[in-house]
């Protein structure tokens, strides 16, 4: 299911998405600032975008660029599990369920999901690489890009406060 959410979301026009982004940005809970994830994820929406910030009068701040290795991604990605009932997430390694394959919050099944396999996620990556990891020249031509080192994962959210001034 979640396959087939991800192909339809991939088939949205940009205009479809920059009208819900134009919608969304006035919202009162944006007016004190907001923080988008995975969007933009082209270099198309990162221009349709500073243009959609310059007519509602709204300054970017940064875009925060998280930079992990291929193969930490994967490691980490296909050593992922997740309950099929409640959608508890565990990793096999590091935060692993104290009965195997067995929710501890709820007893479900916890499980490999079909788009952490290694395969899944190269491809993944793959598209990333090719698509979006390219905005990270057009941040950085604006003068707004943040690299985070995201290897430590606890590290990050501190490291975007400081680099933010926060």
């Amino acid at each position: 299911r979640r396959q087939r959410q991800m192909c339809i979301r991939d088939r949205v026009s940009d205009d479809l998405i920059m009208g819900i982004m134009g919608e969304r940005l006035q919202e009162d809970d944006c007016k004190v600032g907001f923080l988008l994830d995975g969007f933009p994820r082209t270099i198309p929406q990162a221009e349709a975008l500073k243009v959609l910030l310059a007519d509602l009068g709204i300054e970017l701040d940064a875009a925060v660029n998280l930079n992990v290795p291929r193969d930490v991604i994967l490691d980490r990605l296909t050593t992922r599990r997740t309950c099929t009932e409640c959608g508890a997430i565990y990793n096999v390694k590091s935060s692993p369920p104290k009965e195997e394959g067995k929710c501890d919050k709820c007893g479900g099944p916890v499980v490999q999901r079909d788009d952490e396999t290694e395969e899944a996620i190269s491809n993944r990556l793959d598209v990333y690489n090719e698509k979006t990891a390219p905005l990270a020249g057009f941040y950085e031509s604006e003068g707004m890009l943040l690299t985070i080192s995201a290897t430590s994962s606890d590290a990050v959210i501190d490291a975007i406060k400081q680099r933010l001034g926060m």
